[in-house]
């Protein structure tokens, strides 16, 4: 703190005991040494304190900035959330056009070979294969043996 070598600890010592006397100097060296502690205490008590409001402003800039961060990826994942829900719509529009263009009839089915339960759907093309349009009625139907 002060930083003084012991040459000149060695001067002062040598002054204060032709000033003081052998009497009062060691009642100064007590009164000295309490209260070079209590600067000294004080002095590093201010330090601490500077130290920690630097850590401190460090960690709010750092939290200021993960913060950021967070709003912008919410922002973000906000948008694609939206995004997703438009297209499900699209979708479920899309499905539900479909399924009642294609809908399923159940249509009672008499043959001499009975089969339990059968479904057919409307034919579609095969890739890398011809399809031909049908003409047969029950191709969109369900049909079931009674």
């Amino acid at each position: 703190m002060l930083n003084l070598g012991m040459t000149e600890i060695f001067c002062f010592a040598v002054i204060a005991l032709l000033v003081l006397g052998p009497d009062k100097l060691p009642e100064a060296a007590r009164f000295v040494a309490k209260w070079y502690g209590k600067i000294k205490k004080f002095i590093n008590n201010i330090q601490n304190e500077i130290d920690r409001e630097l850590r401190l402003s460090e960690f709010r800039e750092e939290m200021q900035k993960e913060i950021e961060k967070i709003t912008e990826l919410e922002r973000r994942l906000q948008k694609q959330l939206d995004e997703l829900k438009t297209q499900n719509h699209e979708v479920e529009t899309e499905q539900a056009v479909t399924k009642s263009q294609n809908s399923i009839r159940y249509v009672p089915y008499h043959s001499s070979s009975i089969i339990p339960f059968c479904i057919q759907y409307q034919k579609s093309p095969v890739i890398g294969m011809e399809a031909y349009p049908s003409l047969n009625q029950f191709d969109n139907e369900l049909k079931i043996a009674v």
